[in-house]
């Protein structure tokens, strides 16, 4: 082990001296050690940095290495600071593989040329694989110009693969971001990875295999997400997302993807941000977001932006502990061509969990749900949408009256596919199927009676608005009672009607009988076919 306190290297850690060069000796002696009698084999020691501040003017050059590892001091909190004013970087791995450091405070000088950036892992000619941070702080400064925008940044990986993070507390405007190439320009800021030692990887490669894990990102302000993905694949975060301050900005995104990423797993708490993940430019393919958030800036903000993106087994599974904050688009797409036109994105072969929303129509955007196939929507009142077809799953158990008349009681609502403002694309039409069984009387009355039934609805809509004789089909399937003297279930009247927005699927019983004041119950299941063009309907009770 190499101490960098030691002769003749010499730093000092007392927080005013410039120990960079010092600190640099003894990482420069560490990458040139070799075996006794076998110069050709080196030699890998850990570096040691006893408790202290460590003030830097310029970044370390750690790179185009093998098995460098630097060391502070740790215990109950860590003793081992580094006081960055390097004008960028403070500790550069680009290049290096098996190498990392842990037992470190990162903390932005406030002198003149503040650190930018804590820690740079990125590929070169030389490698840059399997490297990692332990159980350090990372307090950056908020600056919002640097970085082409970006702002400070806790950590930076360019194409650095099987890299792992664990225990750390990360504080910056960006967290951390993950490239598969330099340039982030389509995140929207004008920030192109550099290192200043050593030229990074061009073009665009792989970027994945990374393990964060027990680690709090927490943002300054509202500017930029606290993750940042680009063209990534097989992340694995677990920990905490935040923002310490939220004065300024706009952003509300607390993780963004942009290009294709695929094999994503999230499992953290999320507070401060209102918005879970935006994904854009790509494919979304065989993740899993399994997150609770709360205390929101803006609890108004739809959970997930899939504007313009395909997105494929999806697991999503989101809690909304504070009701105030439930009352939100779980899956956004925004509307094409003023709303008249087709999503552009799709969503297939996912699984929605959100039990916390109870009313179906904030679970997904309705162009979406018209470009969703083979998905299933766990929420209050669950429905999945295949084949084209939305489907209760929900137990439908309703009071319809009581003997001798029963209500006119509506057993299904829905949304209306169709734009709330004309225009020459709302033409469509409705095909409801309902199977259901109506009953009078109860467990303990003095006679029951049963029926089974099966209807289907159909009516056309042009784009004008105006509607269609509903078309009905109602087929008693079986009847029986054991005392039709007294009560006896005859028959059943369904229709649709259209107000407001929403579809209603209306039920009379016909009964006979001298049964006067006992309980009549429909309980079924429904499906319903909307075809029109950029909207579906979701249906809800």
């Amino acid at each position: 082990m190499i101490n960098v306190k030691d002769a003749p290297f010499l730093a000092t850690g007392d927080g005013s001296t410039d120990d960079r060069a010092a600190i640099q000796r003894a990482i420069d002696y560490a990458k040139n050690l070799t075996i006794t009698g076998n110069a050709a084999v080196r030699y890998r020691v850990t570096i040691y940095f006893p408790a202290g501040y460590y003030y830097v003017t310029g970044a370390l050059d750690l790179t185009n290495t093998n098995g460098l590892w630097m060391v502070g001091d740790g215990g109950s909190y860590l003793n081992t600071n580094i006081i960055g004013s390097t004008g960028g970087v403070i500790f550069d791995f680009s290049g290096s593989s098996l190498s990392g450091c842990e037992n470190f405070s990162f903390l932005t000088s406030d002198r003149n040329s503040r650190s930018t950036i804590g820690t740079l892992f990125a590929l070169t000619s030389n490698g840059g694989l399997n490297c990692g941070i332990r159980n350090c702080y990372f307090e950056m400064n908020d600056t919002p110009a640097a970085n082409g925008g970006f702002g400070s940044i806790g950590i930076l990986n360019i194409r650095s693969e099987e890299f792992y993070t664990r225990d750390c507390l990360v504080r910056a405007n960006t967290s951390v971001a993950f490239s598969n190439n330099r340039s982030f320009s389509e995140t929207g800021t004008n920030f192109t990875a550099s290192s200043p030692f050593q030229t990074l990887a061009s073009g665009t490669g792989s970027m994945g295999v990374v393990n964060i894990t027990g680690t709090s990102l927490q943002n300054y302000e509202k500017r930029q997400p606290a993750m940042v993905l680009v063209g990534t694949n097989s992340i694995y975060f677990q920990g905490f997302l935040s923002r310490i301050s939220a004065s300024a900005g706009t952003n509300e995104t607390a993780i963004l993807c942009v290009r294709y990423t695929t094999n994503l797993k999230i499992h953290a708490t999320i507070e401060s941000f209102s918005r879970i993940l935006k994904a854009t430019l790509g494919g979304f393919d065989g993740n899993e977001i399994k997150v609770a958030i709360a205390n929101n800036s803006a609890p108004a903000t739809e959970l997930m932006d899939f504007t313009d993106c395909s997105v494929k087994g999806l697991n999503l599974q989101v809690s909304l502990p504070n009701p105030g904050e439930r009352n939100r688009i779980v899956l956004y797409h925004a509307p094409v061509g003023g709303g008249t036109q087709q999503a552009n994105g799709i969503l297939t072969n996912s699984t929605i969990t959100c039990t916390d929303i109870t009313d179906n129509r904030n679970v997904i955007s309705a162009n979406l749900l018209r470009r969703a196939e083979n998905v299933v929507f766990n929420t209050d009142q669950p429905f999945e949408k295949k084949a084209g077809l939305n489907r209760q799953l929900f137990n439908n158990l309703i009071n319809v009256g009581q003997t001798p008349t029963g209500a006119t009681t509506a057993i299904l609502r829905f949304a209306l596919a169709s734009a709330a403002t004309i225009n020459n694309t709302n033409g469509g039409s409705y095909r409801i199927w309902v199977d259901g069984v109506i009953k009078a009387g109860s467990y303990g009355t003095q006679a029951s009676a049963t029926l089974a039934f099966q209807a289907q609805l159909l009516v056309t809509q042009n784009y004008n608005g105006q509607f269609s004789p509903t078309s009905v089909t109602t087929i008693i399937l079986d009847r029986t009672s054991t005392n039709p003297a007294y009560v006896d279930v005859i028959g059943v009247a369904i229709d649709v009607t259209f107000v407001n927005g929403i579809g209603s699927v209306i039920l009379t019983p016909r009964i006979m009988g001298t049964s006067v004041n006992d309980p009549i119950t429909y309980n079924g299941k429904a499906e319903l076919q909307a075809d029109f063009l950029a909207n579906d309907s979701v249906v809800f009770r």
